[in-house]
């Protein structure tokens, strides 16, 4: 055989290799950006290849395109900002024609749907890209005000589904704007609608599905955006969210839905958030809510999935100032017992007890982290619920406590707390621990 023809085989499979290669990696890089199908991206890899086909280019010009891209995603005239703003004029025109119907749509339904759910797919996108390009629109004036019109939408008679769209839009506009949420919206009647929209599905969202579903969810994204900011929310407002009988609602809809990961797991990020917003836990409205109806609902799912995230060191809301499940558990023991023991099995005690002391032997004598196991330690020895006889952790309490002890860069707080502990349960002193009053 002719040496001549086997190399040129060769030659012929690096190619293709190289080819299949370069192609692949374009329709990844187009898949992981815009998420669409696999089939859509490969589409799209075939115009571009055969665009590019078309053009000679020499290594400058490379850099020069690079460049065009960056002035076409800074431009003011940009498709995205121009599409932005001719959906919410639409949605605007579509509002206020409802205000003069009497909170009803008319003729403008199927505009305002299509409309929404553009803008709610365009803002999406952005997100997904942390796109910042529209942060700057959302921030003028004649913007705003459309914005707001979008949001009264929110209190008119248009349908649960399209209330649920609307709530996600302001949610995806607070996370590209955060001061949006602050300027613009938590001083907006929409904060009340969100809780009407709850309230009025609770009872449809096993009835009726998805759609009341995906609107809850929505409402309670939007409402825990809000709470986050820690900026004050209107009296009006703020005694809504801290009402027993809407509060009552919610911890229903946990228990009787248990399956449901999404919903629950939103719920209590709600619950979590609005909980930092409360310091003293004897007027905690959530404390108290929890003792009233406990004869009503058992919250065990509550429990049990809180126990669950704080096993795993979990705070689904990422809160920078404390960790929210701790908080949360705090507070349950902070009021003397009372809700402890309420809502709490003595099985759920020992475990959160043992949790605690895992988390001491885990972390460092410097972890600031530290003080909030210890405090939550300490709160649950006051309140008497664990004893010698039922605390299975002494051993292990007692290392970490001589390890903080003895160290010389043991936190201040954290050797204050252990004193206290032992002062008040002498059962977990040793004769080799120190002691510092």
């Amino acid at each position: 055989m002719d040496d001549s023809i086997i190399i040129n085989n060769d030659d012929d499979n690096d190619t293709t290799d190289r080819s299949d290669e370069i192609v692949t990696d374009m329709i990844s890089l187009i898949h992981s950006t815009t998420h669409s199908s696999y089939v859509t991206c490969s589409q799209l890899s075939s115009k571009l290849i055969s665009y590019l086909s078309q053009i000679r280019f020499n290594d400058n010009q490379w850099n020069d395109l690079e460049k065009a891209v960056e002035r076409f995603d800074q431009s003011d005239d940009h498709p995205d900002l121009r599409r932005f703003r001719q959906l919410i004029e639409t949605i605007s025109t579509c509002s206020n024609d409802c205000e003069e119907r009497n909170y009803t749509l008319g003729r403008d339904a199927n505009a305002l749907f299509e409309s929404i759910c553009q803008l709610q797919e365009l803002l999406q996108s952005h997100v997904n890209l942390n796109c910042t390009l529209l942060s700057k629109v959302i921030q003028q004036k004649d913007i705003r005000l459309l914005l707001a019109d979008l949001m009264n939408l929110t209190g008119m008679n248009v349908g649960h589904q399209i209330h649920g769209i609307l709530c996600n839009i302001v949610h995806l506009l607070c996370q590209i704007d955060q001061m949006f949420s602050i300027s613009n919206v938590i001083d907006h009647p929409i904060v009340s609608n969100c809780i009407r929209i709850i309230q009025t599905s609770i009872n449809n969202i096993c009835s009726t599905g998805e759609n009341t579903k995906s609107t809850v969810i929505s409402a309670l994204r939007l409402l825990t955006d809000l709470l986050l900011t820690n900026e004050p929310f209107p009296v009006h407002s703020y005694g809504q969210l801290s009402n027993c009988v809407f509060l009552k609602s919610i911890f229903d809809l946990i228990e009787n839905n248990g399956e449901d990961d999404e919903l629950v797991l939103t719920l209590i990020k709600f619950i979590l958030s609005l909980n930092l917003r409360f310091d003293y836990p004897h007027e905690n409205p959530i404390m108290l809510t929890l003792v009233a109806v406990n004869e009503q609902i058992s919250c065990r799912e509550l429990i049990e999935r809180l126990i669950l995230l704080f096993n795993r060191s979990v705070d689904p809301i990422e809160c920078k100032t404390m960790n929210s499940v701790i908080k949360f558990f705090k507070d349950l023991f902070g009021d003397g017992g009372t809700t402890s023991d309420a809502l709490l099995f003595d099985s759920d005690r020992r475990l959160i007890v043992e949790i605690i002391s895992r988390e001491l032997a885990d972390r460092s004598i410097t972890d600031e982290r530290t003080t909030e196991y210890l405090f939550l330690l300490e709160l649950i020895f006051r309140s008497r619920s664990i004893t010698s006889e039922t605390c299975t952790r002494i051993d292990d309490l007692q290392t970490s406590f001589r390890a903080h002890l003895y160290a010389e860069n043991c936190l201040k707080e954290n050797r204050l707390i252990i004193n206290e502990i032992l002062r008040q349960h002498n059962w977990l002193t040793t004769n080799d621990m120190p002691f510092y009053l």
